[in-house]
């Protein structure tokens, strides 16, 4: 048997301390390169009623931004939530939407690993592409289905002074 185009690969657990140190680096008001590319997301959990915090990997799309995830939390945006995002070490009020369109879902991830590349789409998406060419639009298709990957929208608020 085949293995498919794109898998998504459960996520090796961080290390001790890494990922504090990361999420400190990310909130300070220097965060470097990595703070262009990576956010803190603070929300409340729907169903548990527990604020969160989870790091995710931020991506243009035409002129809005987007969250590419596979992770279970993206549940807690479908319909839209209000949330906060540290973005380059600032925290800013946000809504947040879970893309609910799957050719929406699809046409974004084609775009982000046309974009990044293999490598970089690997690295930045999660993913891990099993065929030494571009997949083709219904291999992404597939892998949208069957990983679960999802497109959440990020639409930065005003801020009350």
């Amino acid at each position: 048997m085949t293995a498919p185009a794109i898998v998504r690969p459960i996520p090796a657990p961080v290390p001790e301390g890494q990922d504090a140190q990361l999420r400190e680096r990310l909130a300070g008001p220097a965060p470097g390169p990595m703070g262009e590319r990576l956010v803190l997301l603070h929300f409340r959990g729907r169903r548990t009623g527990r604020d969160l915090e989870v790091i995710a990997g931020l991506h243009r799309l035409g002129d809005g931004l987007f969250i590419a995830t596979g992770s279970r939390w993206r549940h807690n945006f479908a319909g839209g939530a209000h949330a906060a995002m540290t973005w380059r070490g600032r925290r800013r009020p946000v809504e947040l939407r879970l893309v609910d369109s799957f050719d929406r879902t699809v046409a974004g991830y084609t775009h982000l690993i046309n974009e990044y590349g293999r490598a970089g789409a690997e690295r930045r998406l999660g993913i891990t592409i099993n065929v030494d060419r571009a997949p083709t639009d219904e291999e992404v298709r597939d892998a949208v289905r069957r990983c679960g990957l999802s497109l959440v929208e990020v639409r930065l608020e005003e801020e009350s002074v």
